[in-house]
Protein backbone atom coordinates (compact mmCIF):
# COMPACT_ATOMS: atom_id res chain seq x y z
CA UNK A 1 0.00 0.00 0.00
CA UNK A 2 1.19 3.05 -1.18
CA UNK A 3 1.08 6.41 1.42
CA UNK A 4 0.13 9.40 0.02
CA UNK A 5 1.60 12.47 1.54
CA UNK A 6 0.29 15.92 0.97
CA UNK A 7 3.03 18.95 1.08
CA UNK A 8 1.08 20.75 4.34
CA UNK A 9 0.67 17.00 5.68
CA UNK A 10 4.50 16.79 5.38
CA UNK A 11 5.19 20.53 6.54
CA UNK A 12 2.95 19.97 9.48
CA UNK A 13 4.77 16.68 10.29
CA UNK A 14 8.34 18.78 10.01
CA UNK A 15 7.36 21.45 11.86
CA UNK A 16 4.99 19.79 14.86
CA UNK A 17 5.49 16.12 15.26
CA UNK A 18 9.75 15.73 15.26
CA UNK A 19 10.12 18.10 17.74
CA UNK A 20 7.51 16.55 19.60
CA UNK A 21 8.84 13.14 19.21
CA UNK A 22 12.72 14.85 20.14
CA UNK A 23 11.32 16.38 23.33
CA UNK A 24 9.44 12.84 23.98
CA UNK A 25 12.60 11.07 23.72
CA UNK A 26 14.33 13.82 26.11
CA UNK A 27 12.20 12.25 28.99
CA UNK A 28 13.40 8.82 28.29
CA UNK A 29 17.54 9.54 27.49
CA UNK A 30 18.90 12.60 29.75
CA UNK A 31 20.11 15.37 26.61
CA UNK A 32 21.40 18.54 27.23
CA UNK A 33 19.69 22.06 27.85
CA UNK A 34 20.84 22.87 24.14
CA UNK A 35 18.72 19.84 22.50
CA UNK A 36 15.73 20.81 24.31
CA UNK A 37 15.79 24.49 23.74
CA UNK A 38 16.64 23.79 20.06
CA UNK A 39 13.67 21.64 19.57
CA UNK A 40 11.24 24.18 21.54
CA UNK A 41 12.49 27.25 19.05
CA UNK A 42 12.15 24.89 15.95
CA UNK A 43 8.53 24.16 16.90
CA UNK A 44 8.22 27.65 17.47
CA UNK A 45 9.24 28.90 14.38
CA UNK A 46 7.48 26.55 12.40
CA UNK A 47 4.42 27.58 13.96
CA UNK A 48 5.27 31.20 13.32
CA UNK A 49 5.41 30.57 9.44
CA UNK A 50 2.38 28.49 9.00
CA UNK A 51 0.76 30.56 10.52
CA UNK A 52 1.22 33.97 8.93
CA UNK A 53 -0.50 35.37 6.40
CA UNK A 54 0.33 34.11 3.14
CA UNK A 55 1.47 36.64 0.55
CA UNK A 56 -0.34 36.22 -2.69
CA UNK A 57 1.27 37.01 -5.48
Amino acid sequence: MLLKISDKQMVLFLTVMVPLLILFAALIVAPNIWVIMLAILWMGVGLMMLYLPKAEG
